[in-house]
């Protein structure tokens, strides 16, 4: 039976310290220093364990990218955005049964060019 410390099943012993492992290990530290850090912190294991370790995490984590903040973007519209302001515009000046009949006509011929 698991005593009291012991972490979940499927689960490292390192998960608590993986960012240290990773910063030191970006840091260039080699794997008998970060072996020695985690012995401080009163963790026993082989360095195939650690290696194997950071292997699994270390692409899913980098301590050295800075967090993104998003610029606020200045509003230009565009000229596509443009061009299709322009076609709502008219489209909405229009007559709404036209639009209908248009509509479905072009429907039909989808539904001829499909067959």
């Amino acid at each position: 039976m698991p005593g009291k410390d012991s972490t979940p099943p499927f689960q490292s012993k390192l998960t608590p310290y993986r960012n240290e492992i990773l910063k030191a290990w970006f840091r260039r530290q080699t794997l008998k220093e970060i072996q020695a850090m985690l012995q401080k912190h009163g963790v026993t294991i082989s360095l195939p364990g650690i290696s194997l370790f950071i292997k699994r995490h270390k692409s899913k984590y980098d301590p050295r990218a800075t967090p993104q903040t998003k610029k606020p973007r200045s509003v230009k519209p565009s000229k596509d955005i443009e061009k299709s302001l322009k076609k709502l515009d008219e489209l909405l000046a229009r007559d709404p049964k036209e639009v209908a009949r248009e509509y479905a006509r072009n429907c039909s011929q989808l539904n001829i060019t499909k067959k």
